[in-house]
């Protein structure tokens, strides 16, 4: 968020509290909230948790090495402003990422459901991609903050600056550190995520095959795109406990949900042609895609099946 200009006459402590956070602002780079597409969201604020994405180095229509990321892993955490009550709820392994060139390009946690992501608008050639802070769970995955505005904090620090076991969801440490994230290593952007909207629903995107199959091909890792009323785009992937997708708080409005037939197969296995998709209990027209437009009233269910053949 935008800082305000500050006066000149500042008491000693403020000044002392400046100087600290001027040796923090020394780290190269930068982070900044968005949503799905890397589009300036206005003024940092956000209709719901699972609308907000991390990118980093350049911002929109910025040249390509403006505030570029240094290159290597890095983790990320949500909190209050404060950096005191820690809202991330996966492990911290899970909130994993990788900068090449400057910008995130790559995804790389582990050890829970995935953040799902998508591709900067305006640095996609150079591979530029943004994370959703939200993993696959969200709503629930981080939790509301405590602040009275509303108010996040997204941090981004070097895996090798991270204190403590990845493996946990949190690793307590003191002084100028919150839960393993030593400030002055660290990129930190406030964020405020609205009131939700009264009228909103959770759609659940389910990959199924003909035969049952749960092992081959595994449930894993299909590509599911879903494109809102506004023309936005963002890919999700399947879940391995119950190949789904599930999106909650999302707004009235017309969507397009598309599968793209993609995902991890036994090397004795095969995808034949799709065979249907299903709204609601209905199938559809299309096998691969259908629309929809939502007023309000009950939950959406949209099931893909495929057929599938594997030799012997």
């Amino acid at each position: 968020m935008k800082a305000h200009k500050l006066s000149t006459l500042l008491p000693a402590a403020v000044m002392l509290l400046l100087g600290t956070q001027a040796k923090a602002a020394g780290v190269a780079g930068a982070i900044f909230t968005t949503d799905g597409n890397g589009t300036i969201v206005n003024a940092n604020q956000y209709a719901s948790k699972c609308a907000v994405h991390l990118d980093g180095g350049p911002g929109p229509n910025a040249p390509a090495k403006a505030a570029g990321l240094p290159n290597g892993d890095y983790y990320f955490q949500v909190t209050d402003p404060s950096g005191a009550v820690l809202l991330s709820t996966d492990p911290v392994s899970n909130r994993k990422f990788r900068v090449a060139g400057g910008f995130i390009t790559a995804y790389i946690g582990t050890g829970g459901p995935a953040h799902a992501t998508g591709i900067d608008q305006d640095h996609g050639a150079q591979g530029a991609i943004t994370i959703r802070l939200g993993n696959g769970t969200c709503l629930d995955d981080y939790l509301t903050t405590p602040n009275g505005g509303g108010v996040y904090k997204v941090w981004a620090t070097p895996v090798g600056d991270y204190l403590g076991n990845p493996a946990n969801v949190d690793n307590p440490c003191s002084g100028n550190c919150s839960h393993g994230f030593v400030a002055s290593k660290s990129k930190t952007d406030n964020f405020k995520v609205l009131q939700a909207p009264a009228s909103t629903f959770c759609l659940t995107v389910v990959k199924q095959f003909d035969d049952g199959a749960t092992t081959y091909p595994t449930l894993l890792g299909w590509g599911i795109n879903v494109t809102d009323s506004l023309g936005v785009t963002n890919r999700y992937t399947t879940d391995s406990a119950a190949g789904q997708v599930v999106l909650c708080q999302l707004p009235m409005g017309t969507y397009t949900v598309t599968e793209e037939g993609t995902g991890t197969m036994a090397p004795s296995c095969y995808l034949d042609a799709p065979l249907k998709v299903v709204l609601n209990g209905v199938i559809q027209p299309e096998p691969v895609s259908t629309t929809f437009t939502w007023n309000s009233g009950s939950p959406v269910n949209v099931t893909f099946v495929n057929a599938i053949y594997c030799l012997q």
